[in-house]
């Protein structure tokens, strides 16, 4: 079990994302549970370029809690996210989070997309 670095953990619900994230902003984020021994367990890692709240409300149903950190900017966001995926490893991400459409950005730890030639989607 990693530690995050995010704020939380607050329960995946619209009046716990409402009261928590009060921002509209990029950032990151993590899905999971608190187990009896209090730690928090990561189930999934992703981001928002824009809108936080609003990506964190689509995960509702999903997960029992959240924990999230703003950033400044859609290319920090994503490096952000890629380094979570790296250090936890979560089992509800399958695949290496995609960049931005349009974007050429790598991977700040394994340079996947600079490696493979893979286009943007």
């Amino acid at each position: 079990m990693s530690k995050t670095g995010l704020c939380g953990p607050y329960r995946l619900t619209f009046e716990a994302i409402d009261c928590a994230v009060t921002r509209v902003s990029a950032g990151v984020y993590a899905l999971g549970h608190t187990a009896l021994d209090g730690r928090f367990y990561v189930n999934h890692v992703g981001r928002a370029d824009n809108d936080l709240r609003r990506k964190l409300r689509d995960h509702i149903g999903s997960a029992n809690m959240f924990k999230y950190e703003y950033l400044p900017t859609s290319k920090q966001a994503f490096e952000r996210e890629c380094v979570l995926f790296h250090d936890i490893n979560p089992p509800g991400n399958r695949v290496h989070p995609d960049r931005p459409r349009g974007t050429t950005w790598t991977c700040p730890r394994c340079q996947i997309f600079a490696q493979s030639g893979q286009a943007a989607r």
